[in-house]
Order: structure tokens, then sequence, then C-alpha cells
């Protein structure tokens, strides 16, 4: 998959594919960025060559090696500081933008989102993944449903943006547990034609064919964890 660029008014989102299923992400304005976790340095470094990029920080959602491996040869070349994902919020003015950071604990103890409300726009790492969730890998079950219902409540229209492409196993799953969801199998069937298309989605779509946003309990989310880990 090639790199995907996303139009929002001045700005744009570059959607780096890395590794063998990871993305990073670029946000750019008047030639300058910042960039969403960084698995891989290569990709990065091309990215920013060809859109003639002064890279300004590096955020990162959490500290597995698949969203920081490049970090240390990002930031030795251009020296650039990073965020870490520490548990405080924060809010911050990134390329004339906000950056609002919150906590969002359970795929690890600690993880964070970035969203950019001005743009409509959320960097959900391994929280939320077109069309499912992380696994428990340090968090609760309990940590990570409570944290998806805080990105339930950001505004419906607001793009989703994830740390991997798992889009047609997730849907494989979804519709394994609401096999008559018209809006899960738009959305692989899309996924076959136009993958990017289907991988980037609002909030909305993602609560229409996501099934770990459609629970209404912790029980119900945990019960449904471990039928993915199964799966």
């Amino acid at each position: 998959m090639k790199t995907t660029r996303f139009k929002v008014g001045d700005y744009a989102v570059l959607a780096v594919p890395v590794l063998s299923d990871n993305f990073v992400y670029l946000v750019c304005r008047a030639g300058q960025a910042v960039l969403i976790d960084a698995g891989e340095a290569k990709p990065v470094f091309r990215a920013l060559e060809k859109e003639s990029l002064q890279l300004l920080d590096i955020l990162i959602t959490h500290t597995h090696h698949d969203h920081i491996g490049g970090c240390r040869a990002i930031q030795d070349r251009l020296g650039v500081q990073s965020t870490s994902p520490g548990v405080e919020a924060r809010e911050v003015s990134m390329l004339g933008t906000v950056c609002r950071s919150f906590a969002t604990p359970g795929h690890m103890a600690m993880h964070k989102c970035y969203y950019f409300p001005e743009l409509g726009i959320v960097f959900t790492g391994d929280t939320l993944i077109n069309g499912a969730c992380g696994r428990l890998l340090g968090g609760t079950a309990e940590q990570l449903f409570n944290s998806l219902q805080l990105i339930k409540q950001l505004p419906d229209e607001t793009m989703v943006f994830g740390g991997h492409d798992y889009l047609a196993d997730n849907m494989a799953f979804a519709l394994s547990v609401e096999p008559g969801n018209a809006d899960m199998q738009a959305r692989l069937a899309l996924y076959r034609t136009d993958p990017a298309s289907a991988i980037f989605a609002t909030l909305v779509e993602e609560k229409k064919t996501n099934p770990f946003l459609r629970v209404a309990s912790v029980e119900e989310f945990a019960a449904l964890r471990k039928l993915k880990d199964r799966f």
C-alpha cells in the first residue's frame, strides 16, 4: 500500500505504511510536519524529502517497538524531540492548531491518543484499530472499555487514524459476531476495491462496524475481546 494523503483545509495528513501492517502519520502545513508514531525511520525520511517537509515533533501513542522502532534514528538525524505516552492530558498548539492528548490505557498501561479538534482528526494508536481494538498487553479490559468510551464521545464526523491495517481480519471477526450487519459487509467489500477508503473511516462509521464500540458493558467487552483473541 502506498502513502495516502488526506486534505483537511490548509492541512494534510499523510498515512505512511511501515513494517508489515503499521502506519505512521505526518500532519502537515506550510512545509512543516508533526509525526505520530515512528515504527520505522526510512519511510519517514522518504516522505519528508518527497514533500519537502521540516519535522518539528514526534508524538508517541505507546512504546511497543513497532510504534517507536525508528524514533532514535529520526531524532539523531533531524534533532527533534518526542512526546512520550505519559498519563497526563495535555493541550498544546502545533502547526497553528490545537492538539489535545488524552490517556487511553488498556492495550498498554500507558497509551495516548492525539486529537486535533479544529481539524476533526484523531490518532488512536492501538486503542481503536479499524473495526476493532488492540489486545490487552499490559492493561485491563475495564481500562480499554473506558478508553473506547472516551473516543466515542468525539464528534461523529471525526476521522480515525489507527496504528495498523487489520481491516480484513477485523471485519471477518465483526461479521462472525453480527453476520447480518450490512455496514460491516459494505466496509469489507470496499476494502477489496479501495483499501484506504475502508481503513480510514469516520467515528460514526466505526460505531456502525466495530463490535467493540457496540457493547454496553465491561463484561460484554471482556467476553468479546477474549473471543477475538481466539479468532
